[in-house]
């Protein structure tokens, strides 16, 4: 009974034009990896308001990739989770879960973190809602969406772009920003490709990321104002 007087109270809501700001809306920042870092600065900047499944799994390009390409239909297949044995995780609470096919197929050794849907029915429930969220958001005719990719690992050009393809192929309008991450003498940005739904981007800081932030503040302040010039949309016509 009252579960079904408060659905009734959030249809009546939608009604009125309000929307729940925890679901996507007509436009969307959104994260896709390849660790939680890239979330925290969506969030820092006030852009992240829902969670989707890579703003807290450990992924890779490739691992994006093939997560569009089946629309995440390994991600959820709970076959492959194994939960990971208390003496070889790095914490007792962190890298609590694998992936096998990931690891097999992108050499990524744990890909739940804080999390273990292998054994945790909640924590499986959580994954799923995240992905629906972000194939809603993808799927969304008219919505306006930044997704940003956050890696220092090597990658191909066909994969950056397979990516791309694979989120021009949804019904919104989805633009990729692939962040690329190397260390150097000051921090700096080089583009490297700017095309349809695509921004690629070299970037140089002096330190490197450790989880959620890099270790030397002014890193973390060059890539979040970076990605807070990036998410601005341009006008429409």
């Amino acid at each position: 009974m009252r579960r079904a007087l408060g659905a009734g109270l959030l249809q009546g809501l939608r009604r009125l034009g309000w929307r729940d700001r925890r679901e996507p809306g007509a436009i969307n920042h959104v994260s896709l990896g390849s660790h939680c870092q890239t979330a925290q600065i969506l969030k820092t900047l006030g852009l992240r308001t829902w969670s989707a499944p890579f703003d807290w799994i450990f992924s890779s390009p490739g691992m994006v990739r093939d997560c569009l390409a089946d629309d995440f239909a390994d991600l959820l297949d709970r076959r492959h989770y194994e939960s990971t044995p208390l003496p070889e995780r790095r914490a007792p609470n962190e890298t609590r879960c694998r992936h096998l096919l990931y690891r097999e197929r992108h050499a990524i050794p744990f890909v739940f973190n804080h999390h273990d849907p292998a054994t945790s029915d909640e924590d499986y429930r959580f994954l799923q809602a995240g992905v629906r969220r972000l194939r809603a958001a993808l799927d969304r005719p008219g919505a306006r969406n930044r997704l940003y990719l956050l890696t220092a690992l090597p990658t191909e050009a066909e994969t950056v772009r397979a990516i791309r393809d694979a989120l021009s192929a949804r019904s919104a309008d989805n633009h990729l920003t692939f962040l690329h991450l190397h260390q150097g003498e000051r921090p700096s940005v080089t583009e490297l490709a700017q095309e349809p739904g695509l921004d690629w981007l070299r970037i140089e800081t002096r330190s490197p990321s450790v989880g959620l932030r890099f270790a030397d503040p002014a890193d973390d302040a060059f890539v979040t104002d970076l990605i807070g010039a990036r998410g601005r949309f341009p006008a429409r016509s």
